[in-house]
């Protein structure tokens, strides 16, 4: 094989099927490395053989050429949780020294291993320094012994990791081992919301970003082989709480196909009664290059499919359509808080569910009726909005001369400067939440005042303090963020709630989500004077979003009515609504505040998703062969709401699935647009097997040399 059409895979954590071994016997020579998962690692360092290595003595024999590779994992112990074992290994020399040992040992029984491939996951933000310890300890020792290390990485962008693995540094570790799989799958897997489980987007960012920290000639792209299936009729009855599992291709076919049906069965006619034989439409998403489909949908829309809407925005953002109705930034007469009540704002659409046809040549129909389920981005409840500022409302400040406006990108403005900047009002009495998005220009510390009591972050050291009149009534350590970092980079997001004896300091990186609450204290408040932003230490913020609210309200950002129009009948349902105990509303629904001095997010005891959520009618009034008319409301501002599908009220999946023409694609990709070794496939056995057949096989005699090289 020439540059950059190393593949590797990894084989033995499911145990040799009859697949894996068709593969490793005919297909051999498209393979250059396989990683052997036959251990598992505990937390004194101590391996367990979970796979014989000599079954693969008669492949080897077969396909000299193939590197193969010791790969040990801290996931399947099952007596010790994985990130248990990696703090354990983090903490402990002596656990580390005993794991080398015990490579050494896997060389000395196992010497025709070409290397060991080290597989350490769910470290959260464990220390980047004693993380790489461990690397280090079985790095040195198969170096000592003239072997290689490997190892599979989480996938990060510039920004981080969607899955939180942030003690991972690129460059650090790639200075340490000789070879990294990059695991660039599961950005939606089966806990989260349905999607590409490798989006293009996505695996462009993350591969650009490797490529930038380690040489591209030690990596390989990972690429998923598998399928996720999503249930969508329902809410999840699993224990774990998860909306998917996932598969090989060949279940996904299956599902595709009807060969399996919604009750399990395969390849009977009809099972249980409930589910026909019902082959369903498979499309290829253009971003990802992997295919997708529902089974069991009888009509579904895109958000923008509208065939009319008022006051709805309509766009794309991660590949995913949306709708959504936005709050008003300020309330026509300044300092009032703004009325988000819902008025004729809604998105109408015609959903019209057909009966299909079986593999029987019936035209069949769900037995129980259909569902309409609704697919919802729901957002955490804001302080009611006084003034809700990307930088657009200058007059409703008073600014020191140091500050100044600007707009060092096209369409994205900052406040830039020192000193106080303050709302042009004397709130008087008035309990408020105060919020800033900023970022250090130079070295120091940003704060915010309100009724005598303050928030102050320093951003070098991470020192978050909560004062009152100047005295310093709470502290903590949050995250430091480096100063002078290019424009929307190393940002920060500093909250402060006043209300009549009490404060709160809050500290996020992102305005995603809820911004945590780090610190509070009691204590009245000193009613009127200045609602200000100020630095200190010398510092120049640039400030990009600033948003101001009251202290006790709420205005919810979850709910959606839905109405369906047929001949005769008309209904409607919200969906969206999160339950909460000790809370006073409006009148108007528009609106909430606690009873008690408690956090919003003290009154439920649903979380709120970062993520996509299906939401169900179920069953729902739509009839077969019908055109209804089916109305979105927004009950609240802010939500987002995705596509509509109408689907059996028994049973109904979404899948994704990656096929040989997405693997191809992205092989391409790996080697052509950023130099990579290869690719590195998760996992063997569980592809289209018509991929090798498909993959360039025989090796040359100088490539042969090369790979034993």
């Amino acid at each position: 094989m020439a540059d950059g059409e190393d593949v590797w895979v990894w084989v033995g954590h499911l145990g040799i099927s009859a697949r894996i071994d068709l593969v490793l016997t005919e297909y051999g020579d498209r393979l250059t490395d396989v990683s052997i998962f036959g251990w598992y690692v505990s937390t004194d360092g101590t391996l367990t053989e979970t796979l014989d290595p000599a079954v693969m003595d008669g492949y080897r024999a077969r396909w000299p050429h193939i590197r193969w590779w010791a790969a040990f994992r801290n996931m399947d112990n099952p007596s010790e949780a994985p990130r248990a074992i990696f703090d354990a290994l983090r903490g402990s020399a002596a656990a580390r020294a005993k794991l080398a040992d015990q490579v050494a040992a896997v060389f000395a029984e196992y010497p025709w291993l070409h290397g060991v491939d080290i597989d350490l996951e769910q470290g959260g933000a464990g220390d980047p320094a004693q993380s790489e310890a461990i690397f280090e300890a079985v790095a040195d020792r198969a170096h000592t012994l003239g072997r290689k290390c490997a190892c599979a990485l989480p996938p990060l962008t510039a920004s981080g990791s969607v899955g939180g693995e942030d003690w991972v540094r690129y460059y650090e570790l790639g200075q340490i081992v000789d070879h990294v799989e990059i695991m660039t799958y599961d950005f939606a897997w089966m806990g989260s919301a349905p999607g590409p489980i490798a989006p293009g987007f996505w695996v462009r960012e993350v591969a650009g970003w490797v490529a930038s920290q380690i040489d591209p000639r030690k990596v390989s792209l990972g690429i998923p082989l598998y399928a996720y299936f999503w249930t969508i009729h329902a809410y999840p009855t699993n224990s774990s709480g998860w909306r998917g599992d996932s598969g090989t291709y060949y279940a996904a076919w299956q599902h595709f196909t009807g060969f399996r049906t919604g009750d399990g069965t395969q390849g009977s006619p009809q099972g249980d009664g409930s589910h026909e034989r019902i082959g369903w439409v498979v499309y290829r998403d253009v971003d990802s290059q992997s295919l997708w489909g529902y089974t069991d949908v009888y009509d579904w829309l895109e958000p923008s499919m509208f065939d009319a809407s008022t006051g709805i925005v309509s766009a794309s953002f991660s590949g995913r359509e949306y709708t959504t109705r936005y709050g008003l930034p300020v309330a026509p007469t300044r300092w009032d808080v703004v009325d988000n009540r819902p008025t004729d704002e809604e998105a109408v659409y015609t959903i019209e569910p057909r009966r299909v046809v079986s593999e029987a040549g019936a035209l069949v129909e769900p037995s129980t009726g259909y569902g309409l389920t609704v697919d919802l981005l729901q957002r955490e409840p804001v302080a009611a909005t006084i003034l809700d500022d990307y930088i657009t409302s200058e007059t409703a400040y008073v600014a020191d001369p140091a500050w100044e406006v600007v707009e060092p990108l096209d369409g994205y403005r900052q406040w830039r400067g020192s000193g106080p900047l303050a709302y042009d009002h004397d709130f008087g009495e008035r309990p408020l939440y105060v919020q800033a998005r900023g970022q250090f220009a130079t070295s120091g510390r940003f704060s915010i005042y309100s009724q005598g009591w303050g928030v102050r972050y320093t951003n070098d050291s991470g020192l978050l303090e909560l004062v009152r009149s100047g005295s310093v009534e709470a502290t903590a350590y949050v995250t430091p963020r480096a100063a002078g970092a290019a424009p929307q980079e190393q940002r920060f997001v500093l909250g402060l709630r006043v209300r009549e004896n009490s404060a709160r300091a809050y500290f996020g990186l992102t305005e995603e989500g809820r911004i945590p609450t780090i610190l509070s204290a009691s204590g009245t408040a000193f009613p009127g004077g200045v609602t200000q932003f100020d630095t200190g230490l010398g510092a120049e913020m640039w400030l990009d979003h600033l948003y101001l609210g009251d202290g006790w309200w709420y205005m919810p950002r979850e709910r959606v009515t839905v109405q369906i129009d047929a001949p005769g009948v008309t209904e409607q349902l919200e969906l969206g609504g999160i339950a909460r105990t000790g809370v006073t509303w409006r009148d108007d629904g528009a609106q909430f505040r606690p009873d008690t001095d408690v956090d919003e997010h003290e009154t439920r005891t649903a979380s709120i998703s970062r993520d996509w959520a299906f939401h169900h009618w179920n069953p729902s009034p739509l009839v077969s062969d019908v055109a209804h008319t089916v109305t979105v409301i927004p009950t609240d501002i802010d939500v987002w709401v995705g596509r509509l599908v109408a689907c059996d009220a028994d049973y109904a999946r979404i899948i994704y699935v990656h096929d040989p023409q997405g693997v191809l694609h992205w092989r391409a990709a790996a080697a052509f647009e950023f130099g990579f070794a290869g690719v590195a496939m998760w996992s063997l056995g569980q592809e289209d097997v018509r991929l090798w057949d498909l993959m360039q096989g025989g090796l040359l005699p100088s490539d042969t040399k090369r790979l034993n090289a």
